[in-house]
């Protein structure tokens, strides 16, 4: 039997985009932050949401 290796819906998967308006909007208010804190935790760590989060919670 073969072994399915690949993911299929994995939170791993997703990353944030900053490439359109109402991306920035929906992933701010996701996760609580104005745009402009968004954009900078994405230049400091990169885009995975969850390093993102905690940079952010550092931040406060």
């Amino acid at each position: 039997m073969s072994e399915d290796k690949v993911r299929h819906g994995s939170s791993q998967d997703i990353l944030i985009s900053l490439e359109h308006e109402w991306e920035r909007r929906n992933w701010s208010n996701w996760l609580g932050c104005s745009e402009k804190e968004l954009q900078h935790a994405v230049e400091s760590i990169g885009a995975d949401p969850d390093n993102v989060r905690r940079f952010l919670r550092q931040a406060r």
